[in-house]
């Protein structure tokens, strides 16, 4: 699974990083992000959790937040749709990273800026993926549990197309 393997390899990626050494992205413009009163009352408590993640985010009115950076390993990403994901992840309760935040949140940005299933790509970009993949700690699942891969034994592919029965 394509997708769930980019999100395991980016997890890694980005948990390489302490906590006080996290690459930023300054943005050159920072980004006004009008929240409804919901979202805001959820993200307000956890700012400083996001600002330790390699964002800079501060309140700036009623239900507006600015973002004056990003984590430089998601700076493709526009900052309205990483907050986005923040806030669905705080408003869920994944398994296993349930009891930690910092986890999920960045688990939760990982899934958003993985490559699609499906998504078609090159023989390069598919051995890159399998040989980064290779490299993580726990390569079998993605950050939420999924498997990555799984295996097929030659005797269900045989049975699967009717050749030689059970052995």
């Amino acid at each position: 699974d394509q997708h769930a393997a980019h999100e395991r390899i980016l997890f890694e990626k980005f948990n390489r990083f302490s906590k006080f050494e996290r690459p930023k992205q300054q943005l050159l413009d920072p980004s006004l992000i009008h929240l409804n009163p919901a979202d805001f009352l959820l993200l307000l408590p956890n700012i400083e959790i996001l600002n330790q993640l390699g964002f800079e985010i501060d309140e700036f009115g009623s239900n507006t937040i600015r973002v004056k950076s990003v984590p430089s390993m998601f700076s493709h990403i526009d900052p309205m749709e990483l907050i986005k994901s923040c806030i669905e992840n705080l408003d869920e309760n994944e398994i296993p990273l349930d009891t930690d935040v910092e986890q999920k949140i960045i688990a939760r940005i990982c899934k958003r800026s993985a490559v699609r299933g499906g998504q078609i790509l090159s023989l390069q970009e598919q051995a890159q993926l399998i040989k980064d993949l290779e490299q993580c700690h726990s390569p079998r699942t993605c950050p939420h549990g999924r498997p990555t891969m799984i295996h097929l034994s030659v005797d269900l592919l045989e049975r699967q197309f009717g050749r030689r029965g059970s052995r």
